[in-house]
């Protein structure tokens, strides 16, 4: 981004690992399934290697710009990179059978984000003994054993990052509340935890509540009025996904407090866009999924070509602000449904 057309407080840029980032065939390029393939060497194990990728949820712009992303390195070193193959719903049973249909073309590697991180794990024993190369991205897999490299974002330092974006904004001092999902997923964890620990530096800021509601719209909702009702005072909200942000803006909008009560969440899709547009929402971490696709091939060439390659990579994350969302540096950011 250019940085020089935000406020210090609004240019804050968190790019979790240097060395992964050294890896990016630049993050925000245009992606594109059909982009020509690379000339290649014939004697270079990349070259024609055939990629399949399975997500949780067709449709789903995050998941289709680690596709798109993985399509246009893929394509720059000459490699196939197919389609993303992907159930409608998070229904691990059906992205299952997706997957094991996906291995009977024999692909060199499978770039694969499973629904749940056990069952998950059933197709990919398959691949493994087919010598598949398994890429894991952004929802881990419990046994190790069944990827090569684990590619997602920072979710305990974007946390940090973004809560104190928000407390600054609040100016270090007044009550806070969190909303959370699902208190045993990992991923909310720390998400709650970089949290907590960030406001470690801001002793005037009183945590009132950590909630984790049902995801669903209206029941966020009322957890969220009931946080206005019992916290008058209350300075901001600290949300760790759109649903909950969505969720929380009917609530902000009713008591009339939109603004006067700062939010925060994760994630640049349509949802969180639209909010950061209308003011109800100050600040999203903006992951960059099309930078993961981008990793996943790196990660995928260095295997074919007998090289070492990293167990874990930490892919960037970006603070995304009300102030820049609109601008073409913060468009780049947004989970878009196509590849451009």
């Amino acid at each position: 981004m250019n940085r020089s057309a935000f406020t210090a407080r609004s240019s804050r840029r968190l790019v979790i690992a240097a060395a992964a980032t050294a890896l990016l065939l630049g993050p925000l390029a245009a992606c594109s399934s059909a982009a020509p393939e690379a000339e290649g060497d014939g004697d270079d194990p990349v070259t024609g290697a055939t990629i399949a990728i399975a997500g949780p949820q067709s449709g789903d712009p995050y998941y289709v710009q680690v596709a798109c992303g993985a399509q246009a390195a893929g394509a720059e070193l000459g490699m196939k990179v197919g389609e993303l193959q992907a159930p409608q719903n998070q229904n691990q049973a059906q992205l299952t059978t997706i997957v094991q249909n996906v291995l009977t073309s024999a692909p060199d590697a499978l770039i694969y984000t499973p629904a749940d991180p056990v069952a998950g794990g059933i197709p990919v024993q398959t691949a493994r003994a087919d010598g598949v190369t398994v890429i894991d991205v952004d929802a881990q897999l419990d046994d190790e054993e069944l990827y090569d490299s684990f590619i997602a974002s920072n979710h305990y330092e974007g946390a940090k990052e973004i809560t104190k974006y928000l407390a600054d904004l609040i100016g270090g001092e007044g009550q806070i509340a969190a909303i959370g999902s699902l208190a045993t997923n990992p991923i909310t964890q720390a998400r709650i935890k970089g949290f907590e620990d960030a406001l470690e530096e801001y002793p005037d800021i009183e945590v009132v509540s950590i909630s984790y509601p049902e995801i669903a719209a209206d029941i966020i909702q009322a957890n969220a009025a009931s946080t206005l009702v019992k916290y008058p005072d209350l300075k901001a909200i600290y949300t760790t996904n759109y649903l909950n942000s969505t969720g929380a803006a009917v609530a902000l909008r009713n008591a009339d407090v939109v603004g006067d009560v700062k939010m925060v969440s994760w994630d640049a899709g349509a949802a969180n866009v639209e909010l950061l547009q209308e003011g109800v929402l100050q600040a999203t971490v903006a992951q960059q999924p099309y930078a993961m696709g981008e990793l996943a091939i790196e990660q995928i060439a260095k295997q074919l070509r007998g090289e070492e390659l990293s167990k874990t990579v930490d892919a960037p994350v970006e603070i995304l602000t009300s102030d820049d969302v609109d601008t073409p540096e913060g468009e780049a950011l947004w989970y878009k449904t196509e590849c451009n």
